[in-house]
């Protein structure tokens, strides 16, 4: 299984959460796949290499299919169920600045660090992060459907 890890975490932790229905935005990290996770934390940590005085900041990590499905009604997502946000793979991200919440970090530097350790970015959503490209996302869908 190309994707067994995904799948593992999905069935093994995300559906097992407590979260795994909310329908509020969720932060939890622990929800991440702990390799997609630990990117994040490496080029979070570069990011700050050139910009000690900002931290950058994820502000949703899971999603559940209930809150994905009232993002896409409002036109906030493209997507209707089963987003990369819901298998633990997707993070959106903002910044700290001064203290404050901020959508005025360097988006361009930091998605530059994400390609450079494989990770994916979207063209038509800029604090938006993925651990597999976007190609694959059928596949995985798929895959974990059969592990379910």
């Amino acid at each position: 299984m190309k994707f067994e890890n995904i799948c593992i975490h999905y069935n093994n932790i995300i559906r097992q959460s407590d979260e795994y229905d909310s329908v509020k935005p969720i932060r939890n990290t622990d929800l991440l796949l702990p390799e997609f996770y630990n990117t994040l934390v490496f080029c979070f940590n570069e990011y700050q290499k050139k910009y000690p005085s900002q931290r950058a900041y994820i502000t949703e990590s899971y999603r559940s299919n209930s809150l994905q499905l009232k993002y896409y009604k409002t036109g906030k997502s493209k997507i209707r169920k089963n987003g990369m946000h819901h298998y633990g793979i997707a993070a959106d991200v903002a910044f700290i600045i001064n203290d404050k919440l901020s959508y005025k970090g360097d988006y361009n530097y930091l998605r530059k660090i994400f390609k450079e350790n494989n990770l994916t970015v979207l063209d038509w959503e800029l604090g938006h992060v993925q651990f597999i490209p976007v190609s694959e996302q059928s596949a995985l869908r798929e895959e974990i459907e059969n592990s379910v």
